[in-house]
C-alpha cells in the first residue's frame, strides 16, 4: 500500500471513530472493541519525547495495566500492528511494576491508590498513559475513554501530554474535549 493512500485511509478511520463510534453492538462490534481500535490510532497520532527511539523501527512499547473487555480487545487488536515503521510490542504488567522501556500504558485500575502511583510514574517519564472513565483525565491521565450517549468518546488532558513530554496532534485534539487534571492540587488528588 502507498504511503499516500496510508494516510488517507488512517485519517478516514480516525475520524469516523473519533467523532463519537458507537458503543452499541452494531456490526459485530462491540464497546471493548471500538475502545481498542481508539487506543490504537491514539498511538498514531502521538509523538514521543526526541531521543526516546534510537531507530525509526524500533518498537512502540505498550503496557497493560489491568484486566477487563477494554485490555483483552486492546491486545487482541495490537497484536502484530504496527505504528508506521514501529512494531507494536504489548506487555502484561502489575500496578506496582516499574514501567521501564514502556511508550504506552492502558490502564485498568481503578483504586486510586494504585492509579496514583501509575500515573505519578507516567507523569514525566515520555509515556502515554490511557484509561477508562471520565475521570481519568482529571487525575492525570492523558487521554480517558469514556461513553456519553451510548458513544465512545475521549477526554485529552493536555498539561497531564506536556508533563509527560508528548505532542498529541491537533488533528486528534480538535476531535475531543480538552481537560485540566487537577494535578497541582495535592488536596485533588486521587
Amino acid at each position: 500500500m502507498s504511503r499516500r493512500r496510508g494516510i488517507t485511509e488512517t485519517a478516514l478511520l480516525v475520524a469516523t471513530l473519533l467523532s463519537g463510534a458507537s458503543a452499541d453492538t452494531q456490526a459485530g462490534t462491540n464497546e471493548a472493541q471500538v475502545k481498542a481500535a481508539f487506543v490504537y490510532n491514539f498511538l498514531k497520532f502521538v509523538a514521543w519525547p526526541e531521543g526516546t527511539f534510537k531507530r525509526p523501527n524500533d518498537a512502540l512499547v505498550v503496557a497493560m495495566v489491568g484486566d477487563g473487555p477494554t485490555a483483552e480487545a486492546t491486545e487482541r487488536l495490537l497484536a502484530h500492528k504496527q505504528v508506521g515503521e514501529r512494531p507494536l510490542v504489548l506487555r502484561h504488567l502489575k500496578w506496582d511494576e516499574p514501567l521501564t522501556g514502556v511508550h504506552a500504558v492502558l490502564v485498568n485500575e481503578r483504586d486510586a491508590k494504585k492509579l496514583r502511583r501509575i500515573l505519578e510514574e507516567t507523569a514525566s517519564g515520555g509515556i502515554l498513559s490511557i484509561g477508562e472513565g471520565a475521570e481519568f483525565a482529571t487525575r492525570g491521565g492523558v487521554i480517558a475513554l469514556l461513553v456519553e450517549e451510548r458513544m465512545v468518546r475521549f477526554d485529552i488532558d493536555t498539561d497531564a501530554a506536556v508533563a509527560a513530554r508528548l505532542k498529541v496532534s491537533s488533528k486528534l485534539l480538535a476531535l475531543t474535549r480538552i481537560v485540566r487534571s487537577s494535578r497541582n492540587h495535592a488536596g485533588d488528588r486521587p
